[in-house]
């Protein structure tokens, strides 16, 4: 006789509930907690998506993290995803913690269409989103303005923003910078491994002189930092980060900045400045 472990039961029963709609939608209030998010994961994998927004208007959890799930694009499934969130706010009478607006939103690692960044900011449960990830979605070829308007929208109340890993470029920096200094909440801010010019990197870091809340910022090395051929150019990374250090300072105090090179194709590790340079261990 084998024994099923319990992850084994609870897909075993989120798939039965699949398989008939209205069986798993009315069987959400009795539902205990533990398996929503193997429900939530199996309902959104395969495009159910009438279960998925009765999940997210019965959502137990303080946070959704949509991100996780998204391993293809799939603007239907993003948008029931949305939907259900505003469509939770209009029931005043629903007694979970979505009774407030959305104050997590997580979206990483995936390939985000245009059409899905165009229906961020129109959804109205993220007026006061308080943190932000999008580490991984690769916004190079998107126009980043609705990204700049929900920024706007949240400039009051978001607190952490990460933008890791997002490929972005000169011209959607200067686009983001304007709502980007509105943020005076903001304590966390994550920009590693964008592709940004000394310049751009300067007149952004120029436009922070409001942000006395924050405690964490991370910045890529701007691309003058490395050679033709990719390689970083310590000296060269020494000199600039050492300018917009100073550039900032003259503006205000940071608490803790950190300037990086992306990771080193030999051993790995990035060069790193914050108080001081910090090289990987093939320039030591």
């Amino acid at each position: 006789m084998s024994i099923q472990t319990p992850g084994t039961l609870r897909k075993q029963a989120s798939q039965a509930l699949l398989r008939n709609e209205e069986l798993a939608i009315s069987a959400l209030e009795q539902l205990p907690m533990e398996l929503f998010p193997e429900l939530f994961k199996e309902a959104f994998k395969d495009r159910h998506t009438r279960i998925v927004k009765a999940m997210v208007a019965a959502w137990p959890f303080p946070c959704l993290p949509v991100g996780t799930l998204m391993k293809t694009p799939d603007l239907e499934s993003f948008q029931a995803v949305l939907d259900a969130v505003d469509m939770q706010l209009a029931r005043k009478f629903h007694a979970r913690c979505l009774r407030s607006p959305l104050e997590t939103l997580s979206i990483t690692s995936y390939i985000l269409s245009e059409s899905d960044l165009n229906y961020v900011p129109c959804c109205h449960s993220l007026c006061q989103l308080k943190h932000l990830d999008m580490r991984g979605v690769v916004l190079l070829a998107l126009d980043p303005m609705p990204l700049r308007l929900l920024l706007e929208t949240v400039a009051h109340s978001l607190q952490s923003l990460d933008l890791q890993g997002c490929k972005m470029k000169d011209s959607q920096l200067t686009l983001l910078t304007p709502a980007l200094s509105r943020c005076t909440n903001l304590t966390k801010f994550n920009l590693y491994d964008n592709d940004f010019s000394v310049n751009i990197l300067k007149d952004h870091l120029l436009h922070t002189a409001n942000w006395s809340k924050m405690n964490g910022e991370q910045y890529p090395a701007p691309l003058e930092c490395y050679d033709d051929f990719g390689y970083i150019d310590t000296e060269r990374f020494l000199h600039i980060c050492l300018e917009l250090m100073n550039a900032l300072r003259a503006q205000r105090q940071p608490k803790r900045i950190v300037f990086a090179t992306d990771t080193c194709r030999e051993c790995g590790m990035r060069c790193v400045y914050d108080l001081g340079p910090r090289l990987c261990p093939c320039w030591q």
